[in-house]
């Protein structure tokens, strides 16, 4: 295929890779080895989390971001998650499960990059009570190739509630 492929979706292996890819960002997550996940953004990676805004029927569905993040605050954020001594919050530590579905894959606008849209379920329970939480969304990612691995530049989730139901968000997503 030659010319601009941007929006074409990729051919089976680059799918595999993503999809690949996607596991194992999960699993790194779910296992709390969120400098390891780290290591896996770009520096010039934007990071939001979204609720939604809704309105009568006429006046559209809006959204309003919850998380705004860059390379250095993401950064801070990672460190405090992985410190058990920095997050009260999470010591002991929350159980998490990822489920990535709905996978879908096409060229973005430059060699190499690739845009991601998925489909996201996260369950998580507070070992120290109760509590559960669930977070169901959509997440679009960026994916670039760098040093010939895929890394996230860009990432949006898109959570479908207008609530945070679980009060705070000191989950990745």
């Amino acid at each position: 295929m030659t010319g601009d492929r941007r929006n074409q979706p990729v051919g089976t292996d680059i799918f595999m890779e993503i999809q690949r890819f996607l596991a194992d960002e999960a699993a790194l997550l779910d296992r709390l080895a969120y400098r390891e996940w780290f290591a896996l953004v770009t520096e010039d990676i934007s990071y939001r989390i979204t609720t939604r805004i809704v309105r009568h029927r006429d006046g559209g569905m809006g959204e309003h971001a919850i998380v705004d993040e860059d390379f250095i605050s993401l950064r801070l954020r990672v460190d405090q998650l992985a410190d058990p001594k920095l997050t009260l919050a999470e010591d002991p530590p929350s159980f998490c499960r990822r489920f990535i579905t709905n996978i879908r894959a096409d060229h973005g606008g430059e060699p190499d990059s690739y845009l991601v849209a998925a489909n996201m379920l996260v369950f998580k329970n507070r070992p120290s009570n109760d509590a559960t939480a669930f977070y169901v969304g959509e997440r679009r990612d960026v994916l670039h190739r760098v040093d010939g691995a895929l890394r996230i530049a860009a990432r949006v989730v898109r959570l479908d509630e207008s609530v945070l139901q679980g009060g705070t968000l000191s989950t990745l997503l």
